[in-house]
């Protein structure tokens, strides 16, 4: 079994929808036997969790609704839903984000076909407010690639984490894992869940598979001036407590592949900024520190 697990909050219309969207495809596909629904509204003010209850009993697919006493935070809200979890299996998606047919399927048949299968990572498309569909997202020159389990698979697929929409993850070790140090949890758990399931077992990355990731759509978090590499690099502590050369590669790559987190070579004002939090951050490595300044200077 897989437990699908959406943390919401304010979004009554986009989850409704997508909810209704999660139960045809399941259908239409025929794997009601292989997928629960785990839904936490995190004190939603528009109703939400009131519309879930109306519209459960028209659905195909399992689903358990929870309802937090007060808004305890997008992080917390999806690692309750982790602990909730009871499946082999879990996938985290967004409220408002919409996984593409055939997916689930295929997701299915790799985790049947080789037990040795830990995470299934899709493709993403964005989708803006007037519907239109920007394809040109995370272009790959591949449609499927696997990898086997080790820590070069989870240097190269662990930034992939940070779109959590319709990552397959296996769940065994991930609650008691991350919440060992509450002082590294952070706004990106879903970077370590790649990494940590990297180097236990396969990965498959299928880009042909593009989850509609909406744009639109208010966050209740936003970007510091590091765009959250600090957050990103709690992970890779948590990994790799005692190795700094391990912790330095991955942070290393993750930076290359999204340097849009520095806005380095957009705006130089931000750059800065950018590139004085991280010096000035405690829990940022002093080799990470170093190549902060490489890649400013270039």
């Amino acid at each position: 079994m897989i437990d699908i697990l959406i943390p919401t909050y304010n979004r009554k219309k986009d989850l409704i929808k997508n909810i209704y969207h999660l139960n045809n495809l399941i259908e239409k596909e025929g794997l009601e036997k292989y997928f629960n629904i785990l839904v936490s509204d995190n004190c939603s003010s528009d109703g939400s969790f009131e519309e879930l209850q109306k519209i459960k009993s028209n659905l195909k697919v399992n689903i358990t609704l929870f309802q937090q006493n007060e808004n305890i935070g997008l992080e917390k809200n999806a690692i309750f839903l982790l602990e909730k979890a009871t499946s082999d299996f879990i996938m985290y998606i967004g409220d408002d984000d919409y996984l593409p047919s055939e997916y689930l399927s295929y997701v299915i048949d790799q985790i049947q076909k080789d037990k040795n299968v830990n995470v299934v990572i899709p493709g993403i498309s964005a989708l803006l407010s007037d519907g239109i569909v920007k394809t040109r997202v995370r272009l790959e020159s591949f449609d499927e690639k696997k990898f086997k389990k080790g820590f070069k698979t989870a240097l190269k697929t662990s930034y992939l984490g940070h779109q959590l929409s319709g990552i397959l993850f296996r769940r065994e070790g991930l609650y008691d894992k991350y919440t060992k140090n509450n002082n590294l949890r952070n706004i990106y758990p879903f970077i370590f869940f790649v990494a940590y399931n990297a180097l236990h077992g396969k990965v498959c990355y299928v880009p042909k598979y593009r989850v509609l990731i909406s744009q639109s759509n208010s966050k209740d978090w936003g970007y510091d001036d590091s765009g959250l590499l600090t957050e990103i690099f709690k992970n890779y502590k948590i990994i790799y407590p005692n190795s700094v050369l391990k912790r330095f590669l991955l942070c290393q790559y993750i930076m290359i592949k999204q340097r849009w987190r520095l806005r380095i070579g957009r705006n130089p004002f931000f750059a800065m900024k950018s590139f004085i939090h991280l010096l000035k951050s405690k829990n940022v490595d002093f080799l990470i520190k170093l190549l902060d300044v490489r890649l400013f200077r270039r």
